[in-house]
């Protein structure tokens, strides 16, 4: 083992293992890929937990020199956490990854992403994070009515970005027992944060339509939930979130798909995406049964029709 500044550095893929183990304890699961061409052998990485005492908002110092880690639905699932991760990238430069869209980070550089939401980080060679877990509900009360960008890039050379990046690291730094220092240190993040990571919403929906977008959001976070489960039914849903069959296609029909459709598509990018990540290791029909589908043929004509390929040849390439 290693020592990198205060890091004990894990090698090789026992290191690997233990590294891996220490992520998922501190910041949740996620699919690590070591450097691609040497593999475990040459795999090098430390965590560094904030301060035990520290629990207002606590974090991790993250160094590795894996190619590749990333969160998906499975691994939300898994974790049933919920908060929002304040990445700074210590050094190094890596590509975040979320909500169809994409930033770099360079050095001290900032970026708000969602643990409930699937990842990507994508690095080259060795990289040192330092990442904050900020819960959800401080997130939600200092942002009400105000759009979150997740995502999105906030500069170290801007004049709120050092601001950011110095109460960052300073909160990963407070000593045990000073909750009201750091409650301080936290709203004072946060001020810093609301120009970065949010937007004025559009004009406020009406009352009828806020209920049913909220509705709606129920719906498919149900549906999410239940994907794996082959006898889901427009009636299951329903009566979940308190409203009829009718209503349920009505605001389906609002986004013009279908309810049948939406769980079709949903079942077929976990199946696409597990295909790419585990696909080698697995029958296909193992993946279609997985993700709720009870007829592998259906399965394959689906899946050829929004693919353009068969589930074989897209494993294949």
């Amino acid at each position: 083992m290693n020592t990198v500044g205060s890091l004990h550095m894990h090698t090789g893929a026992r290191g690997f293992e233990e590294w891996n183990h220490h992520l998922a304890t501190h910041c949740g699961t996620f699919q690590c890929e070591p450097p691609a061409e040497q593999g475990l052998q040459a795999f090098s990485g430390g965590i560094l937990p904030s301060s035990s005492g520290q629990a207002i908002c606590p974090g991790s110092r993250i160094v590795s020199n894996c190619q590749h880690v990333h969160r998906q639905h499975r691994d939300i699932r898994q974790d049933d956490r919920d908060f929002y991760y304040l990445v700074m990238q210590m050094s190094g430069s890596g590509l975040m990854c979320q909500d169809d869209g994409q930033v770099m980070l360079s050095a001290h550089d900032l970026v708000l992403l969602d643990v409930n939401k699937p990842c990507d980080f994508y690095f080259n060679g060795l990289s040192d994070q330092l990442s904050l877990i900020i819960p959800r509900h401080f997130i939600e009360s200092r942002f009400r009515h105000r759009q979150l960008l997740l995502n999105h890039r906030i500069a170290a050379d801007s004049r709120l970005g050092m601001l950011t990046g110095l109460l960052t690291q300073q909160l990963f730094d407070a000593q045990p027992g000073c909750d009201e220092e750091s409650e301080a240190l936290l709203d004072a993040l946060l001020a810093l944060l609301r120009p970065n990571v949010t937007e004025n919403l559009a004009t406020p929906l009406p009352y009828q339509e806020q209920t049913q977008l909220h509705m709606l959001q129920k719906a498919k976070a149900f549906i999410e939930a239940q994907l794996i489960n082959s006898d889901l039914t427009p009636s299951m849903i329903a009566d979940r979130i308190g409203t009829s069959v009718r209503n349920l296609h009505r605001l389906f029909a609002h986004g013009d798909t279908t309810i049948g459709r939406y769980i079709l598509e949903r079942r077929l990018e976990q199946c696409a995406e597990q295909l790419k990540s585990e696909g080698a290791y697995e029958k296909v029909s193992s993946v279609a049964y997985q993700w709720g589908f009870s007829d592998v043929s259906h399965f394959s004509r689906s899946f050829k029709a929004r693919y353009g390929v068969s589930p074989k040849a897209f494993r294949q390439h």
